[in-house]
């Protein structure tokens, strides 16, 4: 059944008051063209919800049972695989937050097709509270803070918009030298990407930026708009496709530590760098 099955599927259904108490794996396979193996699996990764008395949670367990009136929802999607794995590694670690290095193709927290392999799902499993602060497109490497109780949460996002330096490094297709400033606004918001060139090399452009806002696809976007791509973005820019993916990595975070009152600068790996300085 499972090699079968090619298109995504998106399944709602409202509990039936002859079903209380059974399991929502039986229920979900009898609504579905889903196998009882793949639901279970589902589950695990995240795709599987349950709402009772207007509280929505994800469900991971295969035991669970099912209330009369809960809300169902289980999200499928072939191309999704559920057995993929990332490495993420704590940079900086307090006892209040910690810095990640969040790999390219991961993603920051999980969607309705599940969490499984997000950042945010690996900081859950080992803290009883994990909360972002910052986020970064699935595309994008580079640096994220998880907050591992709400007070810390509460003050690190109130002093984040500009009291913390964010610092990325972009390939562009294109040459455009020199140093200056996008501010288009996104969806009506207010965005500022300050740009400096490195170097220009064979019709593409070095870029080190600093982000005053942190907008949804803010660089890929700016840059697009002006007309320079970020190499490998699928989906802003033309002739600008290269096997490596899309060339765009936050590489630095600078804040103070709202405890200890101390600067903390957390760079990514020099490996993972898109170029030296």
């Amino acid at each position: 059944m499972e090699n079968e099955i090619q298109k995504a599927q998106i399944i709602k259904l409202t509990v039936k008051p002859a079903d209380n108490g059974r399991l929502i794996v039986d229920v979900l396979a009898e609504n579905s063209g889903l196998s009882k193996s793949l639901i279970k699996k589902l589950m695990m990764f995240g795709a599987v919800f349950q709402t009772y008395k207007n509280v929505r949670k994800r469900v991971r367990k295969a035991k669970m049972t099912l209330r009369g009136g809960d809300q169902l929802e289980c999200y499928f999607d072939p191309k999704i695989d559920l057995n993929q794995s990332y490495e993420f590694k704590a940079l900086h670690q307090t006892k209040h937050y910690g810095v990640y290095h969040k790999p390219a193709g991961a993603m920051s927290e999980g969607s309705n097709y599940g969490d499984g392999v997000s950042l945010l799902r690996f900081v859950e499993k080992n803290k009883r509270f994990a909360h972002m602060v910052n986020r970064l497109d699935k595309e994008v490497e580079g640096l994220v803070v998880i907050a591992y109780d709400s007070k810390t949460q509460n003050l690190l996002q109130s002093m984040w918009r500009q009291d913390v330096t964010k610092k990325y490094q972009a390939i562009v297709l294109g040459e455009i030298e020199g140093s200056a400033e996008f501010n288009l606004p996104i969806n009506d918001k207010f965005s500022l990407t300050r740009y400096q060139c490195v170097k220009t090399h064979f019709g593409e452009s070095y870029m080190d930026l600093s982000l005053a806002t942190e907008r949804k696809n803010q660089v890929r976007i700016h840059f697009s708009h002006a007309g320079y791509p970020v190499i490998g973005d699928p989906k802003y820019g033309e002739n600008n496709k290269n096997r490596e993916g899309l060339q765009l990595v936050s590489y630095l975070l600078e804040f103070v530590d709202p405890y200890t009152k101390q600067t903390v600068e957390v760079l990514l790996p020099k490996d993972r760098l898109l170029f030296e300085f």
